[in-house]
């Protein structure tokens, strides 16, 4: 017996790929045109940048500042709209 999403052709029960949390298993940064570059002279190491990340690719560092993991950013610019204090640029990325 199917159910109604089943039905039509929506089983996400089943997809391996798409799972909450799967981000991590998953190096999803070859899908970006733009990807984000600190100016460390403005950061004022507020934090906003990685808890606004969807794809968890904002790690802090050990002096305070921030840096990003490529394999995994998507190039949204949703830190680059929220960093109150302008330190993140969105560049158009070169393949």
């Amino acid at each position: 017996m199917k159910t109604d999403e089943e039905k039509n052709g929506l089983n996400i029960s089943r997809c391996r790929t798409c799972k909450p949390g799967s981000t991590l298993k998953n190096k999803t940064g070859g899908w970006r045109n733009f990807r984000p570059v600190y100016i460390y002279e403005k950061c004022t190491k507020c934090g906003i940048c990685e808890i606004v990340c969807p794809d968890m690719s904002v790690k802090p560092r050990e002096d305070g500042f921030f840096e990003y993991d490529y394999d995994y950013c998507k190039g949204c610019g949703i830190c680059a709209n929220e960093c109150p204090a302008d330190a993140i640029e969105m560049i158009l990325e070169e393949k």
